[in-house]
Parts: structure tokens; C-alpha cells; sequence
């Protein structure tokens, strides 16, 4: 993982604050992110099975 990259997409485009980006694991930074994509349109909502049902 790139750390510049984690800090500029945490500080600059989720706007943390840089010691919260290097707190987080991975795994949230990037749930984080993922959801951020989706509710701002850059990203197709991943369908489910119990989303279809």
C-alpha cells in the first residue's frame, strides 16, 4: 500500500484528519472509501443476492 496515496484520498478527498487516516486499518479505510464512491456516483452499488430478492 502506497501511504501518500491512503493519506491524500483520507485527508483530501474524505476529509480526515491525517493522524485518523494512519489510525485506521485497512479494512475500514477502505469500506470507508468504497462507500464514499457509491453515494457520490463514481462507483456502481455492488448487488447482492438479497438485494435482487
Amino acid at each position: 500500500m502506497n501511504t501518500a496515496r491512503l493519506l491524500y484520498i483520507g485527508c483530501k478527498v474524505m476529509n480526515f484528519q491525517q493522524n485518523e487516516v494512519l489510525e485506521m486499518t485497512p479494512r475500514k479505510f477502505f469500506l470507508l472509501y468504497n462507500e464514499h464512491l457509491e453515494l457520490n456516483g463514481l462507483k456502481e452499488p455492488e448487488v447482492t443476492i438479497d438485494k435482487v430478492f
